[in-house]
């Protein structure tokens, strides 16, 4: 019995020494360890995702459903954790959560990067181009597997009304490939429309209303020579093609018998003005007058009008829009004093000579008709 004794004496004088490890206790403490090690906190992605089940710890391999507002998609509709590894970080081992998500064919991948609540395609808007009868900008997919069946559009936004009556537009365009370029088909100037991009059955994924730039008015109709007054007038011009800011009349004189240059003058008036007296005319002479609108474009095509005071054989003038002859009498020396100077034109109302553009078998003369003053 002596040694036994002896043995068990020896082994309580050497139990202080033992290694650390040999006394640590692998109880409570290495449970909470590896119940930890086995969870994962509420991933910091994107605040505006939604998480189902939504609460602050998940379970290692415990499925959790992600998603995003309307209009949002995202990468991984279905995640997991997989618990804590270690990661190299400013050249120490530390141990991080990972999180796994599944792609669309079913398959769970390591998450590399943050979880965002994305745009499934993006419109460069630097790259928008619009001109008077076309609207082109550039796209990017960032799902492509989601935007297998994006679809985009134009359509007509304002309504019309005579005389400047839009056409819709008709036709979609299906969207190929990670990016590109769409262009909406021939457009009007100046008119509102809509540009859609959007996934069946209802997704919009891009949608912005966008009026066409504006283009050179028409030229104006109806223009004519009161030749009692004097005074040009005009039909007023519709802004279909851009809003009318004023109107620019352009008047020349020549010498009506040689047709040698006189006078030039240019007169610019506002929007609502479609009449204009200008300069008492001179017996004698040939005016020719053009008459444009005006947009921010720029003017437009020209009516022309040439008129002359007659005081010798009428000689037809040819690609005009109007052709006007204001007849002129000369009061003569000896009535000058009554009522007029002598040379001063009489303002009487005369009818207007106009080419017929017949010639006479007789004797090869221009034929030529009366024609009163308010159809000229």
């Amino acid at each position: 019995m002596a040694p036994r004794a002896l043995a068990l004496s020896f082994l309580l004088v050497l139990a202080p020494q033992l290694p650390a490890w040999i006394q640590k206790d692998p109880g409570p403490k290495n449970q909470g360890g590896a119940e930890e090690a086995e969870t994962c906190k509420r991933p910091q992605w994107d605040p505006r995702l939604q998480m189902v089940p939504d609460q602050e710890n998940y379970k290692k391999n415990e499925e959790v459903m992600l998603s995003c507002p309307k209009d949002f998609q995202i990468s991984f509709t279905h995640v997991k954790c997989v618990g804590k590894f270690p990661f190299i970080s400013n050249g120490k081992a530390v141990h991080r959560e990972a999180w796994n998500g599944r792609d669309s064919r079913g398959d769970w991948i390591r998450i590399q990067s943050n979880v965002e609540c994305i745009d499934i395609l993006q419109v460069v808007s630097e790259s928008l181009e619009i001109s008077s009868n076309s609207i082109t900008l550039n796209w990017t997919c960032r799902l492509p597997d989601a935007c297998e069946h994006v679809r985009a559009r134009c359509r007509l936004e304002a309504h019309s009304s005579p005389p400047c009556e839009a056409e819709e537009v008709k036709g979609e365009e299906m969207l190929q490939g990670q990016e590109g370029t769409f262009t909406c088909p021939p457009l009007q100037p100046f008119t509102v429309y809509s540009v859609t991009i959007s996934l069946p059955p209802s997704t919009v994924l891009y949608t912005r209303l966008l009026t066409t730039k504006e283009t050179v008015p028409d030229k104006p109709e109806k223009l004519w020579l009161d030749p009692n007054t004097g005074s040009l007038s005009w039909k007023p011009l519709p802004s279909c093609k851009g809003k009318i800011i004023g109107y620019q009349l352009n008047i020349t004189t020549r010498r009506a018998h040689d047709g040698s240059f006189l006078e030039f003058k240019q007169v610019m008036v506002n929007q609502s003005v479609t009449q204009y007296t200008p300069p008492r005319q001179t017996p004698g002479s040939k005016y020719m007058v053009t008459v444009q609108g005006l947009t921010a474009a720029g003017a437009g095509a020209a009516s022309i009008l040439e008129f002359q005071t007659y005081v010798s054989e009428l000689q037809p003038y040819e690609n005009v829009d109007n052709y006007c002859v204001v007849k002129g009498t000369l009061l003569a020396e000896e009535d000058a004093g009554k009522g007029g100077q002598a040379g001063e034109m009489l303002p009487q109302t005369l009818p207007v000579l106009e080419s017929s553009g017949d010639s006479e078998s007789s004797d090869g003369k221009e034929k030529m008709r009366l024609k009163s003053p308010a159809q000229c």
